[in-house]
C-alpha cells in the first residue's frame, strides 16, 4: 500500500475502541467505579500461591503507555497502510479491546467463572496479533527495523506475555473462589502453573525461528514477583499452607526466573553475528555452509581440475581398444 493511503475502518476502530478499554479498564479495575471491587481488593480476596506482588501489576502502565503510542502513529501516513497494522493487527486489537472490558466488569462484579472465560477469549486475541504480525514481519524479511519493532509489534508482545501470567492466575483464582479449603488442590495448581509457564517461555525463546524475548522477559518478571510476595505471604496463605511448602513454591519460582534467563542467554549467544532482530536459524545455516562451501574452492582451486583429469585418465584406462 502507498504511504499517502487514506484512514479505513481499521483506524479509527483502534483509536475508538483503545479509549473506551482504557476508561473501563481504569473506572473500574483501578477506581471502583458503579460499586465494583478493584482488581487490588479482589486480588487480596482470592489470594493464589501464584499471585505476584501488588509491583508487578505496573506492567500495565508500560502496556497502555505503548499502546497509546501505537494508536497515534497509525493513525499517521507513514503508519497507517503498513502491513503490519493492516494485516498484522486487523480487527484483532478491537477484539482484544471488548474481552478486556468485559473481563474487567465482570472480574470487578466478582463474575469470577465468566471472568475466567473472558480472559480466555483476551489471550487469544493476543496471540493472534502476535501470531500474525510474527509472520508478516517474516515476509518483509530483512527489511524489518527495531523502530518497527517498538512501536508496532512491542505494544501487543508485552500485553500478550502479561496476559498468559494473568490468565493462569485466573484459573488459580477460580479453584480458590470454589475450593477455599482445598490446599492441595491449590498447590497442585500452583506447581502446574508454573511448569506451564515455563514451557511457553522454552517456546517463544527456543523453538521459534525468529525468537519472541519480550513474552519470555514478561513472564519473568511476573513469577520474579511471585517468589517475591511469598517472601512475604498473606495471611490467608499462611493459613492454608506450611511454611515450608510457601518457601518451596517460592524458590521454584526464582530458580524458574534465572532458568528463563539462562534461555534468552542461549538464544542471544546462538544469534551472535547476526544484526536482524528477526533472526531465522535454517537460513542462517544455509549461509554458513555456502560459506564453508566458498572458502572450500577458494583455498583449493586446483581441486576441481585435479579431479576431472583424473576422472579423464580413469575413463581412458576403460576404453576397449579394438584388434
Amino acid at each position: 500500500m502507498s504511504e499517502t493511503a487514506p484512514l479505513n475502518v481499521k483506524n479509527y476502530l483502534n483509536g475508538v475502541f483503545y479509549v473506551i478499554n482504557t476508561i473501563v479498564t481504569f473506572g473500574i479495575g483501578v477506581f471502583g467505579w458503579f460499586g465494583a471491587q478493584s482488581n487490588t481488593e479482589l486480588s487480596a480476596k482470592y489470594i493464589t500461591l501464584v499471585t505476584p506482588k501488588g509491583t508487578a501489576f505496573s506492567i500495565w502502565s508500560v502496556i497502555f503507555l505503548f499502546q497509546a503510542i501505537f494508536v497515534v502513529l497509525q493513525f499517521l501516513p507513514k503508519f497507517r497502510a503498513t502491513a503490519q497494522v493492516q494485516e498484522g493487527v486487523w480487527y484483532w486489537y478491537v477484539i482484544t479491546c471488548v474481552m478486556q472490558v468485559a473481563w474487567t466488569l465482570s472480574f470487578g462484579f466478582e463474575q469470577i467463572t465468566l471472568s475466567l472465560a473472558f480472559m480466555v477469549l483476551l489471550w487469544l486475541s493476543l496471540v493472534a496479533i502476535v501470531f500474525f504480525q510474527y509472520y508478516v514481519a517474516k515476509k518483509q524479511q530483512p527489511n524489518n527495523t527495531l523502530l518497527e519493532f517498538w512501536l508496532l509489534r512491542f505494544p501487543f508482545a508485552i500485553h500478550c506475555g502479561w496476559i498468559t501470567c494473568a490468565s493462569v492466575v485466573n484459573v488459580n483464582v477460580v479453584a480458590v473462589r470454589y475450593a477455599p479449603e482445598d490446599a492441595v488442590l491449590q498447590l497442585a495448581m500452583g506447581i502446574v502453573s508454573l511448569a506451564y509457564l515455563h514451557a511457553v517461555s522454552v517456546w517463544v525463546c527456543l523453538a521459534l525461528d525468529r525468537p519472541n524475548f519480550t513474552i519470555a522477559i514478561v513472564i519473568a518478571w511476573a513469577i520474579g514477583f511471585v517468589s517475591d510476595q511469598l517472601n512475604t505471604p498473606f495471611d490467608l496463605i499462611k493459613e492454608r499452607f506450611s511454611e515450608t511448602i510457601i518457601g518451596s513454591v517460592g524458590w521454584a519460582s526464582l530458580a524458574v526466573v534465572f532458568i528463563i534467563g539462562i534461555q534468552v542467554a542461549v538464544r542471544l549467544v546462538l544469534m551472535t553475528g547476526v544484526t536482524d532482530i528477526c533472526f531465522n536459524p535454517k537460513e542462517a545455516e544455509e549461509v554458513k555452509a555456502l560459506t564453508i562451501e566458498t572458502k572450500t574452492k577458494v583455498a583449493a582451486p586446483g581441486a576441481n581440475d585435479e579431479n576431472k583429469n583424473n576422472k579423464d585418465e580413469s575413463s581412458e584406462e576403460s576404453v576397449e581398444v579394438p584388434v
